[in-house]
């Protein structure tokens, strides 16, 4: 995996320790990423508006001020531009009425925040590590 080029990754919370402790577990993760912080989601369309380049993965907190991750998600997923960007929600919820709302939504896992470091730094790896490679056998079959 060494070979292929940075995840490109937008991570959305409004928690800056949160934001800090999720960099410093992808740190742990042994995997190249890039990624852009916002803390709402009208950052995330400002930021995707102007972007040079779309991010692979975003990784959306639910609760958030201004615009949440609810309806965040459900903006990106009807916008044609957006739709395909795979979206991870993590979320310190584990309300079942919150998960089945973001995959009816569109998103493509939801992950309850881990209050443990190490929990982190595992959940990271397995999930940047499948994001990776699914984005590595799409720029290579197009």
């Amino acid at each position: 995996m060494s070979k292929q080029a940075p995840l490109n990754i937008l991570l959305a919370d409004d928690d800056a320790i949160d934001r800090e402790l999720f960099i410093e577990g992808i740190n742990h993760t042994g995997i190249k990423y890039s990624i852009k912080e916002v803390s709402n989601g009208e950052e995330v369309f400002d930021y995707l508006a102007d972007a040079h380049q779309r991010p692979d993965l975003i990784i959306l907190d639910f609760n958030m001020p201004v615009k949440d991750g609810r309806i965040t998600l459900k903006e990106l997923k009807t916008q044609e531009q957006f739709r395909r960007i795979p979206v991870v929600i993590m979320s310190t919820s584990n309300s079942r009425f919150d998960i089945s709302l973001a995959y009816d939504a569109g998103a493509n896992l939801f992950v309850v925040k881990p209050d443990d470091f190490k929990e982190l730094v595992h959940l990271l790896t397995c999930l940047l590590s499948v994001f990776s490679r699914s984005l590595f056998l799409l720029k290579h079959h197009n």
